[in-house]
């Protein structure tokens, strides 16, 4: 089965993939075309030193944009986090391939994380590396300009969702989520978290492993400056569901446990908080994909995340749980 996409796959002859890598002086000797990645076309090409990735960006996205996620790579690798780095030294602005702004990256070898590897082990490691990354980026000022994807971004994404939704006549959950939506943003409406450069979608299909192990972090096509601990929650809660709404508490604190330790203290409350604010950003992005599905769009998995995270039960229970630390 084809996997659900929001841009359609750009087709790149081969040909001229190996052109272009000859143009930076790589001897490209294999081209295969890669399936995961809903937004932007992914080109695994093996040359004579190493493996690359083409990208081949969606129409919408601009030189500015590329650029500062290219700032932010350069500025990683510099520093010894594991991610992709662009081939070129970052002298000259991005430009098109058959009339698509395109990078080549660093290619890292291994395998996209799936659910039944997560684990404590898995969530410490993360908790390590998101620390180490954001201390890497500590006072970093990217080249390029991307715009905020904040809570105001995520009020134009909902508003979108919430439109859907009532064009399908699907008002109970539109109106559930509407409001919803107005109390989720509520602990965020000003900047008192630190700003700083943010992922935006750590997830495990955006991390890879190697013999167990994870090796590297990819995909910062999402990536903006703005409310940094969104990407502490974001992680925390990524890799530490089971199916759609079994959340493995002993990975969250393990996580927690390891970020602290690298970075700073996490409040526990608003870890929460901030989980759930990321839910209605991720069933806004992921509801076109449920509708195309044919899938009803209360069965959206972030729809269900929403109706937990709000559900006061839950939260009292997983304050008390997260609460405890093994000594």
């Amino acid at each position: 089965m084809t996997e659900p996409r929001l841009h359609a796959t750009v087709d790149i002859r081969e040909e001229v993939v190996r052109e272009l890598f000859a143009s930076h002086t790589l001897t490209a000797v294999g081209v295969t075309p890669m399936s995961g990645g809903i937004i932007n076309t992914n080109i695994r090409v093996d040359c004579t030193d190493r493996p690359y990735l083409l990208r081949i960006y969606q129409a919408e996205r601009s030189i500015d944009e590329i650029e500062f996620e290219l700032s932010a790579l350069r500025r990683l690798t510099d520093n010894g986090i594991p991610v992709q780095r662009p081939v070129d030294p970052g002298e000259n602005r991005p430009t098109k391939l058959e009339g698509r702004l395109y990078t080549i990256l660093t290619f890292i070898e291994g395998e996209t994380m799936d659910e039944a590897e997560l684990s404590p082990a898995i969530g410490r490691q993360m908790g390590h590396l998101l620390g180490d990354m954001q201390n890497a980026l500590e006072g970093f000022a990217p080249a390029g300009h991307k715009a905020r994807c904040d809570v105001d971004f995520i009020d134009n994404l909902v508003r979108e969702a919430v439109d859907t939704l009532h064009a399908r006549a699907e008002v109970p959950l539109a109106e559930s989520i509407a409001t919803g939506w107005q109390q989720a943003r509520k602990p965020f409406l000003t900047d008192e978290l630190p700003l700083g450069l943010v992922h935006a979608d750590l997830y495990p299909g955006n991390v890879i492993l190697r013999n167990g192990t994870v090796a590297g972090v990819i995909d910062f096509d999402d990536a903006y400056y703005g409310t940094q601990f969104f990407d502490v929650a974001i992680a925390a809660m990524e890799f530490a569901f089971r199916g759609e709404v079994d959340l493995d508490v002993e990975i969250v604190r393990e996580f927690v446990s390891a970020y602290e330790a690298t970075r700073t203290k996490v409040d526990n409350e608003m870890l929460l908080d901030a989980m759930l604010l990321n839910c209605f950003r991720f069933f806004s992005y992921t509801l076109p994909m449920t509708l195309e599905a044919d899938e009803p769009a209360e069965t959206n998995v972030y729809a269900q995340r929403i109706s937990l995270f709000s559900d006061p039960t839950f939260r009292r229970d997983m304050l008390h749980r997260l609460g405890r630390r093994r000594p």
